[in-house]
């Protein structure tokens, strides 16, 4: 977890003085930032399948790869440990911001060739994503396979209300 980050081991590795790390202030700080950064971050190209069901799925997969991973497995139980610190989730909110771009790509370009509504809930969508991949991982100590993550993007696009003859989705928020 995130208090780790005081260890004065690490702040030696880090090349830090024990006080700009282990002393006073806040227990992550840039280093805290850094590391869940390089934890989190992946730089492999966006898919782009020509429609947004697939590139869902080939996102999916990839997400799911990570977070199954022994470091996504190690990020989500710090951040689930660590959530009630305030530092830590303005870091978390942080990175995620900075790293939704990806994500948010997907459904601009389904929008731009008519897939999905200027309406749609992009957000919620994302969230039930990511919610039922945490959940299956970190709640009920599965593997996911990509049975279940072709299942869950199947369930989300329908639930946007795929265009008629499109493999995109369309949603209004209610």
């Amino acid at each position: 977890g995130f208090p780790r980050l005081r260890d004065p081991a690490l702040a030696a590795r880090a090349a830090h003085t024990r006080p700009r790390v282990s002393g006073r202030g806040p227990p992550t700080g840039a280093l805290g930032a850094a590391a869940l950064s390089r934890a989190m971050g992946h730089d492999a190209p966006l898919p782009d399948t020509g429609t947004l069901r697939s590139d869902m799925l080939a996102f999916a997969l990839g997400a799911a790869a990570w977070a199954g991973s022994p470091v996504g497995r190690g990020v989500m139980k710090a951040l689930m440990s660590d959530g009630d610190d305030p530092e830590v989730r303005a870091l978390v909110h942080d990175l995620l911001r900075a790293r939704s771009e990806g994500p948010l790509a997907l459904f601009a370009r389904a929008q731009a060739r008519g897939e999905l509504s200027a309406e749609a809930d992009i957000h919620m969508a994302l969230t039930i994503i990511a919610g039922a991949l945490s959940h299956h991982i970190c709640v009920e100590g599965a593997t996911v396979t990509p049975g279940f993550v072709h299942r869950l993007v199947t369930m989300v696009a329908d639930g946007l209300h795929l265009s008629p003859g499109s493999e995109g989705a369309s949603v209004v928020r209610n």
